[in-house]
């Protein structure tokens, strides 16, 4: 497969998309926010953006199935095995406040690798791209996670899940222990974005619950290539992918943070 090349579309695609978010921010309407359940929003901007990328995503590679968030597309992957992740908008209550960050997010899949990860980051116009064995970029130059070694140190984002009432006390334990004993806490409101951040060495460590493969999948793609750990709760690969548990690190805080992970959990 020509990963190389499709990475470049992509890439164009997701600045597009991004453009387009933008120009719909200048004139949002909030009436017209809907609810998707507690606290988790769409807007008629996700559906749009999300209905142009997937249209141009299957002029670039047909045999691709999806998984999408806002779902405007039901087609799966048939014997190539490939399938694109899209997030149209991550951190859309972000955007609807008009509060940065937030994120287009677009990854290619096949069964066990993820082969292409690209984010734009709209409000600061950064772009993230990273292709399997290919290193990780923003807006073309070379990026890598931070070498810290310290957790005493580290800049930490937590995710603080919708499903208040079943992570409010994991989230108050891990914050508990952190607070005071970390450089700080920050919770930017969009996972892919804070991802990004990881492997572009901005902060050291992220944490997040109850999420979905799109939250994670383009900025995982990023990290790895940039050096970095993902993993689920108990440092293995079985929930991350799902969304369901994701500790992210420069890879040497990776084992500090599982233990704080499990001390909050108990």
């Amino acid at each position: 497969m020509r990963i190389q090349s499709i990475l470049e579309e992509v890439k164009r695609l997701a600045v597009e998309a991004g453009t387009f978010i933008a120009e719909q921010r200048q004139h949002f309407d909030a009436s017209k926010v809907e609810s998707k359940h507690s606290h988790d929003y769409v807007s008629y901007v996700d559906k749009q953006c999300e209905q142009m990328i997937v249209a141009r995503l299957k002029e670039i590679l047909p045999e691709a199935g999806f998984i999408t968030e806002e779902k405007t597309t039901t087609q799966t992957a048939e014997e190539t095995g490939f399938f694109w992740v899209v997030d149209p908008l991550d951190g859309t209550t972000n955007f609807i406040h008009d509060l940065a960050p937030y994120c287009v997010c677009i990854a290619l899949k096949n069964k066990t690798d993820i082969l292409l990860g690209v984010v734009y980051e709209v409000t600061r116009k950064e772009l993230y791209s990273a292709g399997k064995g290919l290193g990780a970029y923003l807006n073309g130059q070379p990026i890598h996670v931070s070498e810290l070694k310290d957790l005493d140190q580290a800049l930490v984002m937590i995710g603080y899940p919708y499903n208040a009432e079943g992570f409010r006390q994991f989230c108050l334990n891990l914050t508990g222990q952190l607070y005071g004993h970390c450089a700080s806490i920050r919770s930017n409101g969009s996972a892919e974005g804070e991802l990004c951040y990881l492997a572009a060495g901005k902060i050291d460590v992220y944490v997040e619950s109850f999420i979905q493969p799109w939250d994670v999948m383009a900025g995982a793609c990023i990290l790895l290539e940039a050096g970095g750990k993902i993993s689920d709760y108990d440092g293995a690969d079985e929930q991350w992918e799902s969304g369901r548990q994701v500790v992210a690190t420069n890879g040497l805080l990776h084992e500090a943070m599982l233990v704080e992970i499990q001390k909050a959990r108990s």
